[in-house]
């Protein structure tokens, strides 16, 4: 199970990154048909002319259909477009009411949003504005982890989100994921993670937002010491073991109802258990230090983070037409506090478009670039990038399965990555898009596909083109099945996420 959320994040998004910067969420693309951007469109009076624009004044505003938001809070959003009470507007259309539709879907409060103007009996250039609302439910899984694996018998966890805390569009989660002793790994010890999130994406009457996160990380990572780099055996790996404690605290500003640019600032501590002088014995008998790619002890990361997110689409709050761009930098230097010195770009986009037969499709690229030494849970993971392969959850690694090298190029022979990119065309068809099971909202059949390169540092893509081998070699994914919209997130039942939880 798996909803948009903007604090959940990944080294390596599975699609492309979006959120502000505290948390980039992985997020596949959908859309919705057409009509939801249309249907709901501002009202006018169907009496006035089209052509007839005059200025009328706000008499009165109503709010209609709000159980669970304050209305004040409503009309605060109406207010920052200059809609309130003796405000003059143009009849029958103003574009302020637009922009404020726009701004109350941006909040991801609302299923529907309508504006309406009413004459007032006694005077015609008076109106009442009157604004109903289909909120959503605030309570929504974000994250549903459950799973096997050859290293760790069992796994499971989730995500909750409550987007409306108390009526006042404050978000606040948490999440945990919690792993069986792994199989045939000596010293290898139970992998947990916790975190706890709170956020208000818009300060009362600004377009300022701050957000906060603490989290808890036990992880007991394989690495392989002996065989094949496509054989899961867990017998051919050791552990890594290492605990991570820490806190992100961000804050965003909201330009207009579409960009929004985020900072934040990141601590933690980092306690790391290393065995001596870790040895990788090839098939041919040939021996190899491996580098952990971690410091050992108890040391320090910190970080600034900035974050670019652009939502165009026709409703930001929803799947609909448009572009998507999502940008976000990661500085770690000394000059911060931190004990490791690199910086962690990753970037990406998507377009949806609407078909003639009412269809979706949606090309979208990601890719991403390290520089300098980053930690192990800060580089690229093989498994987030292909969609048969488990990823990783809550920053945790639960198996030893290489990504499948369908091309024959050499993807599998890598795990952790600095540098990878993946470009997808989703296509999507809507089977209903109204309420046909109570809780479920709609339903669509998905298909996509898709190729991604995923490749280590400058040195190590020298020694393989000097090998004659891809510097960075390609694989593939491909993907096909149903999602779900339910009241509390979207529920993929695809054969890739079958293949995900499968210990093959």
């Amino acid at each position: 199970m798996h909803a948009a959320a903007t604090w959940t994040g990944r080294s390596a998004p599975r699609r492309w990154p979006r959120g502000p910067a505290w948390g980039f969420a992985a997020a596949g693309v959908l859309a919705a048909p057409a009509a939801a951007a249309d249907a709901h469109a501002p009202a006018a009076p169907a009496d006035a002319p089209a052509d007839d624009l005059r200025t009328v004044q706000i008499a009165a505003l109503e709010v209609r259909g709000a159980e669970q938001t304050p209305a004040d809070r409503i009309l605060e959003s109406l207010a920052a477009e200059g809609l309130r009470a003796g405000s003059a507007l143009l009849w029958p259309e103003d574009a302020r009411i637009q922009r404020a539709r726009a701004r109350l879907l941006a909040t991801d409060l609302f299923e529907r949003v309508t504006l309406r103007l009413r004459p007032t009996a006694a005077d015609p250039s008076r109106v009442t504005l009157t604004v109903e609302v289909e909120e959503r439910s605030s309570l929504a899984v974000t994250d549903l982890y459950l799973g096997t694996s050859q290293f760790t018998p069992f796994r499971g966890g989730l995500q909750v989100v409550e987007r409306n805390f108390l009526g006042r569009a404050l978000q606040i989660g948490g999440g945990f994921v919690w792993g069986s002793m792994p199989r045939h790994a000596p010293r290898g010890r139970r992998q947990q993670a916790f975190r706890l999130h709170l956020a208000a994406p818009r300060l009362r009457g600004t377009k300022f937002g701050l957000a906060g996160t603490i989290y808890v990380h036990s992880a007991s990572e394989p690495y392989r010491i002996a065989g094949r780099e496509d054989d899961p055996d867990p017998a051919l790996f050791r552990t890594v073991d290492y605990g991570r404690i820490g806190g992100i605290l961000g804050s965003t500003f909201n330009v207009g109802n579409h960009l929004v640019f985020g900072l934040d600032y990141r601590f933690e501590r980092v306690n790391a258990l290393l065995p001596a002088a870790p040895v990788y014995t090839a098939p041919d008998g040939a021996a190899a230090p491996i580098d952990l790619e971690l410091r050992g002890g108890v040391h320090r990361l910190t970080s600034f983070n900035f974050g670019l997110n652009y939502d165009g689409r026709e409703e930001a709050a929803r799947f609909g037409k448009g572009a998507r761009i999502a940008l976000e930098l990661q500085l770690s230097s000394p000059l911060v506090g931190s004990e490791y010195e690199f910086i962690k770009l990753v970037a990406g986009g998507a377009y949806s478009f609407r078909l003639p037969w009412g269809h979706w499709i949606t090309p979208s690229v990601v890719a991403g670039q390290i520089a300098g030494r980053a930690p192990r849970f800060e580089r690229f993971f093989a498994g987030d990038l292909s969609d048969w392969t488990p990823g990783r959850e809550l920053g945790l690694i639960y198996t030893t399965r290489s990504p499948v090298d369908v091309f024959g190029t050499g993807i599998d022979r890598r795990v952790l990555g600095s540098l990878f990119a993946r470009l997808d065309l989703e296509y999507v068809w809507p089977l209903f898009v109204r309420n046909r099971v109570r809780g479920i909202k709609a339903g669509y059949l998905l298909w996509s596909t898709g190729i991604f390169t995923f490749a280590g540092d400058a040195d190590e893509r020298a020694r393989r083109r000097a090998a004659g081998e891809w510097a960075a070699p390609l694989g593939f994914n491909a993907n096909f099945g149903l999602r779900l919209e339910t009241v509390i997130g979207a529920v993929d039942l695809t054969v890739g996420n079958v293949l995900q939880r499968t210990p093959l």
